[in-house]
């Protein structure tokens, strides 16, 4: 069985939807959606596996092709899955930010401690904006009035598990 011929023969439609389809589903190992990709990529590897077979492979040579391609598949299916399981490439390599406060995960006990402690706004707060208290940052949000970056302020109640503040004078 000459199994570099599977390769060398191969016209170019079939190489380019190989390739593509490859990479299609590579991209769909890291961002998992089962989207555009994923979908993509598999019609485009059948796709391609079928012109090849159609070009003249003996039985043997399409059951080897077949099989390694069914490899590729398998192999890019498992990163799917371990990105998807363990977070490994989908959430921590493109996403850099959560939609979530910075305060919570943080239980509400551990912020009600800060109620009456003063601290440094570190961006004008308004509706919600952050400060340095205790050398933490935290979400937080003006009693009512807008505070300047810089400024002292002071806790005064908690919201939500947001820090409700004011601005302090010292």
């Amino acid at each position: 069985m000459d199994l570099l011929a599977i390769f060398t023969q191969m016209s170019w439609v079939a190489a380019i939807l190989l390739i593509v389809g490859v990479v299609l589903i590579g991209i769909e190992a890291f961002v998992p959606g089962f989207g555009f990709f994923g979908v993509g990529g598999t019609v485009s590897l059948i796709a391609g596996i079928i012109v090849r077979i159609c070009q003249g492979l003996n039985v043997e040579q399409s059951m080897a092709f077949i099989l390694l391609c069914l490899a590729v598949f398998i192999v890019f299916g498992l990163i799917f899955v371990f990105s998807a399981r363990f977070g490994l490439f989908g959430r921590n390599l493109f996403e850099k930010s959560s939609t979530l406060d910075k305060n919570y995960n943080v239980p509400e006990r551990k912020i009600k401690k800060l109620v009456g402690k003063s601290g440094k706004a570190i961006t004008d707060i308004n509706l919600g904006g952050k400060a340095k208290i205790r050398g933490k940052i935290y979400d937080v949000q003006s009693l009512s009035s807008f505070i300047e970056t810089g400024s002292n302020i002071k806790v005064v109640d908690i919201k939500n598990n947001i820090l409700v503040v004011r601005k302090w004078f010292e």
